[in-house]
């Protein structure tokens, strides 16, 4: 659970029973057990050891009788089916995070469900106006282009990395840590050293929306949390890197340097 997601859920006063979604088993103890009046899935990957395939995990819950809504963040616009489209009672996610605008999420699924929604935001202060609306939808238009082009980036990078180009680098590989990006291990425990030359040579040193209309530059982060408690000695090897909106050639120029720089140390 994100911390944010946490803060809601005290303030609802919603008691949260967890349940391992890597298996079916665990998934079916959990609703036997405590009858849970709904759930919540996260679409994306939260742990390396995640395997988890969200359709089954739907169906098994569904079964049941159980409402699911699914927290679609990073997974709109680059999986073939969003969590409605695989069974899910409501989807949802922030068209921040697609290059729409501040504070605006959307809300996809069964037509009844989003009726009982929309009735408790009668308020002319809870409504999206006409504006906000045409840049979400700008931004739905724009975004799968910009993904395209960003994973085509991301793609190359991959392929110049694992072919030695930065002899420093160990391994890379693109996962869908929260968003798409390359995971990039060195073989000497340098990534924290490399995260701040990197911001000296331009690289974001943290994201604004992941993907959002601002995030221009590529990002040099650490690794998320929850890959940092799977494996905590990995946090000492290993960055992540967004390309946002640059080349390869950017990307590779500010790695290069800053792995440079940590090395001349």
């Amino acid at each position: 659970v994100y911390p944010t997601t946490q803060v809601i859920i005290e303030q609802m006063g919603i008691t949260l029973v967890r349940a391992d979604f890597n298996s079916v088993s665990a998934i079916m103890r959990a609703i036997t057990q405590y009858r849970p009046d709904a759930a919540l899935v996260q679409h994306t990957r939260q742990q390396p050891q995640d395997h988890y395939v969200l359709e089954d995990v739907l169906a098994e819950i569904t079964q049941c009788g159980v409402p699911t809504l699914t927290d679609d963040n990073y997974a709109v616009m680059k999986v073939e089916g969003i969590g409605c489209e695989c069974g899910a009672t409501l989807s949802t996610f922030s068209c921040f995070k697609l290059f729409g605008p501040e504070g605006v999420g959307a809300v996809v699924g069964k037509a009844e469900v989003i009726a009982k929604i929309r009735n408790t935001l009668y308020s002319g202060g809870s409504q999206i106006q006409g504006a906000q609306a045409l840049e979400v939808l700008r931004g739905l238009v724009f975004a799968p282009v910009m993904h395209a082009v960003q994973a085509g980036v991301s793609e190359r990078l991959l392929t110049m990395l694992n072919s030695g180009v930065l002899p420093e680098v160990k391994q890379a590989v693109i996962a869908n840590a929260q968003s798409k990006v390359l995971i990039v291990e060195f073989h000497q425990p340098i990534a924290a050293g490399v995260l701040e030359e990197a911001q000296k040579r331009g690289a974001l040193p943290y994201p604004v929306g992941a993907e959002s209309k601002y995030e221009i530059p590529p990002l040099f982060y650490r690794l998320s949390g929850t890959f940092r408690e799977a494996n905590p000695l990995l946090g000492d090897y290993a960055i992540r890197i967004n390309p946002n909106r640059s080349g390869e050639e950017t990307v590779l120029r500010i790695l290069r340097e800053s792995v440079s720089a940590m090395m001349c140390e």
